[in-house]
């Protein structure tokens, strides 16, 4: 039995000992195994970069050589633009009235500063600055598309000669020289010639100007806006290489920057000053034009402001004052004011009621004063209370008498009247080279259906016939057709480019007059004749026309038409109190016999046209021919 057991116990154990025996062979594989397994995933996952390395090295060696060559140009190489020198502006006699100055501007490299902190620091020590100035420089970082910071323009020497002593302590900036705009009369020439300003996003959105790469100053407004094609020229370039901290190596390409264009303009400078020295405390517009060709001599709209505070930038505190000034400078009131002509439109009433047969020549009104019109209540006053009694056409326009045009408007109709006053230049804008132009308003039924949803009411036609109610003109356009009556009833059409010349080849490019002919078809030439005369009478008959106390001047004579426009204004503001307050109007033209120049004053809330408006345009005319002067020789 012990031997049995001995033996079942024996096999038993080495049953135990074969299955633990077996257990330790199998990890052993295993792990065996395992390394295995590890060591060729390792030698796969070497293969893999090596062979990602490889590809990746031929794509940079190879494949994208040309990118990464470009990407690794642009950090060394750059472009630095050359600013064109821009067109100087001459009046008709060669007087600059714009010209470039030099001057110096401190800037700001954004990409040099590497610590803003200290940046502000270093900068306070060198330039005192002010919360102000330093939040400017702050939100000009934050535009992305300036790649440098203006802190201060327009350096003069002395201080050019400072800063330069203590660059050292910022490295980040530059003191470059440039050349800014400088207005010879700039209030005089404000809303004519206008001014420059920094190229803003409506810029690079317009489709009237080219706005070249590394082009920072554009015309804005006036002259300066219109014709910035001309004036500006071309940017020229230098391709500079750098160093990694951003300094020239050297100058790689150069390209040279094209000049602008000089203009030459049609105004008579001298004249303008005059004209603007003559209306100081008023508010209006004035304009004198050669019949004869459309050159506009003067062209003033009052009050004026300085356009040099805008070829630095001009503060919002600045900015702010003359858009809130009483004056109201900034609006170019000879083609954007829109004002009632007044009596200024008699002689055109005039001329299409004796061109649709409404009246003949002799035709008689009984003026007592007022007029009554149908069924209305209030009759409707003439200026001359006790009257004019009898009176024709030709001596309705030398006093100037309402009743009888509110007779032949009456006659004539409101739609017979407005389809005809277009063909004298109302109504339509005179396209003069300059944007901003209002077209004015001649009424009608059509009209004021439109606009108010309302009839056409007798009585308005009577206020349109003495240059009332919803009639409005600008001052251009009242200067254009008054050129047509001077000139028989052809003219041009107004334009202040007299040329331009290239400084470089000297070669000039003249206005072409042939192409802006103004017809207005007169029917009747014995008809304009009486209009002419009548407007003959009202500055030359003594004690009969309304501007008789003009007379000769230096024995050239005068033809004119005064007018008085009624306008209803709040009182300055002061009390909100409605008050009527007369716009003062003078249209005019000398010599009588063949004419040189058309004068059109207007004078908002002027009192009378023959107390106010009139004197003023003798004083223009005056000095228009005492003062003449041979035109510059441009070719």
């Amino acid at each position: 039995m012990k031997t049995k057991a001995r033996k079942d116990s024996i096999r038993y154990r080495r049953k135990i000992e074969e299955k633990y025996s077996w257990d330790r062979l199998s990890d052993s594989d295993d792990e065996r195994r395992s390394h295995k397994n590890r060591s060729i995933i390792a030698i796969i996952f070497v293969i893999f970069v090596f062979v990602t390395y490889l590809v990746k090295l031929y794509e940079v060696q190879v494949s994208s050589y040309e990118y990464y060559s470009v990407k690794s140009d642009s950090n060394r190489i750059k472009i630095r633009p050359i600013q064109a020198t821009r067109g100087i502006i001459y009046d008709r006699n060669g007087l600059i009235i714009a010209k470039n100055i030099n001057t110096y501007d401190l800037i700001v490299k954004k990409e040099r500063i590497k610590n803003k902190e200290i940046f502000y620091k270093n900068l306070n020590r060198l330039l005192p600055t002010t919360p102000a100035d330093i939040k400017n420089i702050q939100n000009q970082f934050k535009n992305r598309r300036l790649k440098d910071i203006t802190i201060l323009e327009d350096i003069t020497l002395e201080e050019y000669s400072k800063i330069s002593v203590d660059q050292y302590i910022l490295p980040e900036i530059e003191l470059i020289n440039k050349s800014r705009r400088k207005y010879v009369e700039p209030f005089a020439t404000s809303h004519v010639v206008g001014y420059l300003g920094k190229v803003s996003d409506n810029d690079l959105e317009s489709s009237v100007v080219e706005i070249h790469e590394g082009m920072t100053d554009i015309g804005k407004i006036g002259i300066e806006r219109f014709y910035q094609n001309i004036l500006s020229g071309k940017p020229g370039f230098e391709k500079l290489e750098t160093d990694a901290q951003g300094e020239v190596i050297r100058v790689l390409e150069k390209r040279e920057p094209l000049r602008g264009k000089d203009i030459y303009l049609t105004l008579d400078l001298e004249l303008q000053k005059h004209i603007y020295s003559q209306v100081k405390g008023k508010e209006g517009a004035i304009v004198v034009m050669n019949p004869k060709n459309g050159d506009i001599l003067a062209f003033v709209s009052f009050p004026g402001y300085n356009t040099n505070l805008f070829t630095k930038s001009i503060s919002s505190k600045k900015y702010n004052e003359l858009l809130q000034s009483p004056g109201r400078p900034l609006i170019n009131r000879v083609i954007a004011g829109q004002y009632p002509p007044g009596s200024t439109i008699k002689p055109f009433v005039g001329l299409v009621a004796l061109e649709q047969n409404i009246i003949d020549p002799e035709k008689l009104v009984y003026c007592n004063g007022a007029y009554t019109l149908g069924n209305h209540k209030r009759p409707f006053r003439c200026w001359k209370r006790e009257g004019h009694g009898k009176v024709n056409l030709s001596f309705s326009l030398t006093q100037s008498c309402d009743v009888f045009f509110y007779k032949i408007s009456e006659l004539t109709g409101i739609d017979l009247m407005s389809e005809h006053l277009y063909k004298y230049g109302f109504g339509n804008k005179t396209y003069i080279d300059l944007y901003g132009e209002q077209a004015g308003l001649i009424p009608d039924r059509a009209w004021k259906s439109k606009t108010k949803q309302l009839p056409w009411y007798p009585g308005e036609t009577l206020n349109v016939g003495i240059g009332q109610g919803y009639f409005l003109a600008t001052p251009m356009q009242l200067t254009l057709s008054t050129a047509v009556l001077a000139g028989d009833g052809k003219t041009y059409l107004p334009h202040l480019l007299l040329g331009s010349k290239n400084k470089t080849s000297g070669e000039f490019s003249g206005y072409e007059h042939s192409e802006n002919k103004f017809e207005a078809e007169i029917e009747n030439y014995d008809y304009l004749d009486i209009v002419q005369h009548a407007m003959w009478r009202v500055v030359n008959e003594k004690g009969v026309g309304t501007a008789s106390h003009l007379g000769k001047i230096g024995g050239v004579e005068i033809a004119g038409k005064t007018g008085t426009a009624q306008v209803y204004n709040l009182d300055k503001g002061r009390t909100g109190t409605k008050k009527l307050q007369d716009h003062a109007l003078f249209i005019s033209y000398a010599p009588f016999i063949d004419p040189e120049i058309v004068v059109t004053v207007v004078v908002e809330n002027g009192g009378s046209g023959s107390g106010t408006a009139a004197p003023i345009a003798k004083s223009i005319i005056k000095h228009y021919f005492k003062n003449q002067k041979k035109q510059v020789s441009l070719k």
